[in-house]
């Protein structure tokens, strides 16, 4: 959900690199969903008296899967944690996200987000 949380989020090992990331992702109109949508969603589905909720075309994806290939969508989750935070980059320290820009966040690629946290004051 884009709400503009990742300048405050903690990151420990590669700071620079996963807060790139993590900006980034939370930009991208097909993997993130604008905050007020997504609340217009959770309040129309408590009207409704729903039990559960699933937001986003990617997360519907990520649940199919996750339920009809539970042991491949581990296995793929498992590469795609150890390409995007590879272990060697595990450290004790940690820095928040607004300590950890480079030249890719923020940027151009980060431009949702960063309106995000304009308007949801996580600046």
């Amino acid at each position: 959900m884009r709400t503009g949380s990742p300048r405050n989020a903690e990151f420990k090992g590669k700071h620079r690199e996963e807060y790139a990331w993590f900006s980034i992702s939370d930009s991208l109109p097909f993997i993130s969903i604008n905050a007020e949508r997504a609340a217009y969603q959770i309040i129309e589905a408590t009207k409704e008296g729903r039990a559960a909720l699933t937001i986003s075309l990617p997360a519907k994806i990520a649940v199919l899967s996750d339920t009809l290939f539970p042991e491949f969508t581990a296995g793929l989750l498992s590469l795609v944690n150890d390409f995007v935070l590879p272990e060697s980059s595990a450290t004790t320290s940690s820095a928040k996200g607004k300590d950890s820009t480079s030249f890719w966040s923020p940027s151009w690629l980060t431009t949702l987000t960063d309106e995000a946290a304009l308007k949801n004051n996580e600046v």
